[in-house]
């Protein structure tokens, strides 16, 4: 993971969630109300779904790739009506998450004893 991205500083641990990608790396997001979610800023957002086995990606993505990525837009307006939850990881000024983040998070999944202390 590129040293410019950093992790959120929490002010209440319990927001933070160890979400686990397809390679098996552990990321550590914060959970926020979908009615505070703002695609500005320097945020990966990640929307999920809770599932029987604990909760599921649906869209990753940042507000760079709802403007200049037309089927990543169509995914994100698809999965905002479903989902239940939604996650950022605060990146630094400027900086882009490397796509295989994006990819490795699209496939991710939250179980309940993942929760980050």
């Amino acid at each position: 993971m590129s040293e410019a991205i950093r992790r959120i500083s929490l002010n209440n641990s319990d927001q933070a969630a160890k979400w686990v990608g397809r390679t098996g790396r552990t990321y550590t997001l914060v959970k926020i109300g979908l009615a505070d979610l703002n695609m500005a800023g320097n945020q990966l957002c990640l929307l999920s779904k809770y599932t029987e086995g604990g909760e599921d990606a649906l869209w990753v993505g940042t507000g760079e790739n709802l403007i200049h990525d037309e089927q990543s837009r169509r995914a994100f307006l698809k999965s905002v009506h479903v989902a239940d939850s939604a996650y950022v990881f605060e990146l630094a000024d400027n900086e882009m998450p490397p796509l295989t983040m994006i990819w490795d998070l699209e496939a991710a999944r939250l179980y309940p004893e993942r929760r980050a202390a």
